[in-house]
Order: structure tokens, then C-alpha cells, then sequence
């Protein structure tokens, strides 16, 4: 329940902002969201290496960090055509 919120919330959160102002809502999703990607990727790399005690849910707070800016930035250029500032 809590990975549906939270993906729902950033969904709306980043609609709201490309809705706002397209260029910083674009930039803003898609450097959060490769963040968000290289992060979890070490993570699981590290976890490969060497096991920890690390939760499940943050890898699943990591996975909508990621995944929530890059469904938003293919809906808004989907509904949108293309991007309006390039």
C-alpha cells in the first residue's frame, strides 16, 4: 500500500510541477530520477558484494524514486508531443 501512495504522490507531484513550469519540471524529474537510479543500482551492487541488514522498503522507496519521474516525464511528453523547450 505504502509503494502505491508514494508512486501515486510523486506522479502528481512531478505532473504538477511540469504542468508549472515545463523546463524545471523536466530537468528536475529526470536528474532526481537518474539519481534515484544510480543509488539503487550501488545498492544492489553492494548488497551482491556484501549482504546487510538493510530494510526491503527502501529499496521499494528507491524503486518509486525512480520510477515515478520517468512515468511522469513519458506521460507528460506522450500528452504533450514532445518537449516544448528543446
Amino acid at each position: 500500500m505504502n509503494f502505491a501512495l508514494l508512486l501515486i504522490g510523486q506522479l502528481i507531484l512531478y505532473s504538477l510541477l511540469m504542468l508549472a513550469d515545463e523546463y524545471a519540471g523536466t530537468l528536475l524529474a529526470a536528474i532526481l530520477g537518474a539519481i534515484c537510479f544510480a543509488i539503487w543500482g550501488l545498492s544492489h551492487v553492494t548488497e551482491w558484494v556484501e549482504p546487510s541488514r538493510v530494510s526491503r522498503s527502501y529499496y521499494t522507496y528507491l524503486v518509486t524514486g525512480w520510477i515515478a519521474p520517468a512515468l511522469a516525464l513519458i506521460a507528460f511528453i506522450a500528452l504533450r508531443g514532445g518537449i516544448g523547450w528543446l
